[in-house]
C-alpha cells in the first residue's frame, strides 16, 4: 500500500497533475485493493476466524497504518522539501494560512483512517460472503 501510494504520488508530481484532487479517487481504489489483498491473506491463513468480522477489520486497519502511516511521513518530508507544493496546497485550501508540512499531512492521515475502517469494514463483509455462497 505505501509502495503504491508514493509511486502514484510520484507518477502524477512528475506528470504536474498533483492540483487535480479528482486523481485522489485512484487512491482509494489502491487503498481498497491493498485491504483487499491483506484481508484476504489473513482470512486464507485462518479460514476458521472467516465468522469473525472484527479480525478482518483489525487485519485492514493493520495494513493500513503502514501503508497510511508511512505515507503521511513521507509527505510531512515531501512538502518540507518542496515548498513550491506546500505553498500551492496553502493557497487552494481555505485553511491555508493555517497548513504546515505536519498539518497538512495530518487529513492524509484522518482520510486514510476513514477509508481503512469504512473499507476494511466493507471488504471483510464482502469477502465473507463470497467465500460462504461459494
Amino acid at each position: 500500500m505505501l509502495g503504491c501510494f508514493i509511486a502514484y504520488f510520484f507518477l502524477i508530481y512528475m506528470m504536474g497533475m498533483v492540483q487535480q484532487t479528482e486523481l485522489r479517487i485512484f487512491n482509494g481504489v489502491i487503498h481498497i485493493a491493498c485491504l483487499y489483498i491483506a484481508i484476504r491473506a489473513y482470512y486464507k491463513r485462518y479460514p476458521e476466524n472467516i465468522e469473525n468480522y472484527m479480525l478482518g477489520v483489525a487485519q485492514g486497519m493493520q495494513a493500513s497504518v503502514i501503508g497510511v502511516g508511512g505515507f503521511t511521513l513521507f509527505m510531512v518530508i515531501f512538502l518540507g522539501i518542496d515548498p513550491s507544493l506546500m505553498k500551492s496546497i496553502c493557497d487552494n485550501s481555505k485553511v491555508g494560512m493555517y497548513l504546515n508540512p505536519v498539518t497538512a499531512s495530518l487529513f492524509i492521515f484522518a482520510e486514510g483512517v476513514i477509508v481503512s475502517l469504512i473499507g476494511s469494514y466493507i471488504v471483510t463483509r464482502y469477502y465473507g460472503f463470497t467465500v460462504k455462497t461459494v
